[in-house]
């Protein structure tokens, strides 16, 4: 670096760097060899994420839509629904492609019979290497995905899982595979579990019974309401767990996150799961009078609703409709409101994260990128 040119020391710079958004840092990149060489290193890459977003993202959401075309909005916790515009990697021209949700900054999506991640701050893409249990006959068969981030090697990571199915006397079993975006390949997994767990994940309708919680993704079953399927995508393991005592006669729960941790409400109460020693546990935390007005309103709409978030900083509770539609509940005032009326539809609900993944690559991979 020219430090002729450039006063301030470099450690400065580098904090300078994490408070950047990405697409100001993608440009920064071109003003001299250090400066690129920083800001493309993996740990520049994982600090930012966490550091940009603590201090901008304000528990916001990123809502994926589609109307006339897809677009990218963002709703923050004082209620503000703004449209990003960003382009979207596919053409507006053909069938809607299939998004399979997103995860801390990316977006997974089908595109001319490929799996795709899409970073939309980078408006860059990655094509997927094949996925191994994916069969010649793709239209004979269903195949899901669902991106997660492992905490423990700070890494995406992709789960694939193929349905039981039969094409003209071929039976093809049921198969699992995890794909790691840090070595750029699939692995094949052991199936632990019986494919009637995933009916909850088959339709993107359903996404409102799944939720994130580190690194873990948690989801009802309608085969056993009274268990909690997990998968861990720190140890690529799944786990089972039982709703708390109290609620396990309630005909209808909703699972959400309150601060990262993983809550259930019924029509009278709320419990979240904390972890002590070790070991995880269910407390009460709430059986205030407000969640039987809550329930009742939120039933009403339970099967067009696609995700539930609470924002504890203002109280609220966003309900994002498959129709387009967000509402809101005011828990401390009872006020229940709409951000947005029902035009279009949207794909897909995430925390608001900007990232740089996906800046650069290594040997093997192919992205597109968009202008």
């Amino acid at each position: 670096m020219n430090n002729t040119s450039l006063y301030l020391p470099f450690d400065i710079w580098t904090h300078i760097f994490a408070m950047l958004p990405v697409e100001t840092l993608a440009k920064c990149r071109a003003v001299c060899p250090s400066w690129r060489a920083y800001i493309e290193s993996p740990s520049f890459i994982s600090k930012h994420r966490n550091l940009y977003n603590k201090q901008h993202s304000k528990h916001s959401h990123l809502i994926l839509g589609y109307s006339t075309r897809l677009d990218l909005h963002r709703v923050t916790n004082d209620q503000r629904f703004t449209t990003l515009a960003f382009l979207p990697p596919f053409s507006a021209h053909v069938f809607i492609p299939r998004i399979y949700g997103g995860c801390n900054g990316l977006f997974l999506h089908d595109h001319q019979d490929n799996i795709c991640l899409w970073n939309p701050f980078l408006r860059k893409s990655l094509i997927l290497p094949p996925c191994p249990i994916v069969t010649p006959f793709q239209f004979t068969h269903y195949v899901n995905y669902v991106i997660g981030f492992s905490t423990s090697c700070d890494d995406y990571k992709v789960l694939a899982y193929r349905h039981r199915t039969i094409n003209n006397g071929k039976v093809y079993e049921p198969a699992m595979a995890v794909y790691s975006l840090r070595n750029h390949i699939w692995t094949i997994k052991i199936n632990p579990m019986n494919a009637d767990a995933w009916t909850s994940l088959r339709s993107p309708i359903s996404r409102h019974k799944y939720v994130y919680c580190g690194w873990i993704i948690y989801w009802f079953t309608e085969s056993d309401p009274g268990i909690i399927r997990s998968f861990d995508f720190n140890m690529e393991e799944f786990n089972n767990l039982a709703v708390p005592e109290p609620l396990k006669e309630c005909k209808m729960l909703v699972l959400f996150a309150i601060d990262e941790l993983l809550a259930v409400m019924s029509s009278s109460c709320i419990w979240i799961l904390e972890k002590y020693d070790g070991e995880y546990t269910w407390r009460e935390w709430c059986s205030e009078s407000w969640i039987n007005s809550f329930f009742d309103i939120f039933k009403e709409d339970y099967l067009s609703t696609i995700k539930v978030l609470f924002v504890e900083e203002t109280n609220t509770f966003l309900m994002i409709g498959f129709d387009g539609r967000v509402d809101f509940y005011q828990v401390t005032s009872g006020v229940l409101g709409m951000l947005r009326n029902g035009a279009g539809y949207f794909l897909a609900v995430i925390d608001y994260v900007e990232t740089l993944v996906l800046l650069t690559g290594t040997e093997g991979m192919t992205f597109q990128t968009f202008p």
